[in-house]
């Protein structure tokens, strides 16, 4: 690993980083190293409100959770990957009532975000 110069010892390595943006009563905020564990996928995503969302997804074993603040960041939901293409073809199938028969075929990734979103209530 190349350490840049002049680089802070703690951000060693580091890719990304994202602050919170909610109050302290939103629950203590997960601590995720994608190091921890190598097989599961990690995924931040954060919303024009501000909302902000961090999920894991187990490959092998088809779950995940997805905590965020405004679902209390130590109260994360689980989720199955048949929940999760659920949500999606009902995301898909919502955008063609209202956008017509090719929007389906347009529907950008973020929309797996948008189907998360429907599986957690928000």
């Amino acid at each position: 690993m190349v350490k840049p110069k002049d680089q802070d010892p703690g951000e060693a390595g580091l890719v990304f980083t994202a602050h919170n943006t909610h109050h302290e009563r939103c629950g203590a905020l997960p601590r995720l190293r994608n190091t921890d564990n190598p097989g599961l996928y990690y995924g931040y995503f954060e919303n024009r409100y501000g909302e902000q969302f961090v999920f894991t997804f187990d490959r092998a074993t088809g779950t995940g959770t997805v905590s965020g603040g405004d679902l209390g960041w130590d109260d994360p939901k689980v989720f199955t990957r048949g929940l999760l293409d659920e949500a999606l073809r009902s995301t898909q199938g919502r955008a063609v009532q209202l956008k017509g028969s090719d929007a389906m075929s347009k529907l950008p990734v973020i929309d797996a975000a948008l189907a998360l979103g429907r599986l957690t209530g928000l």
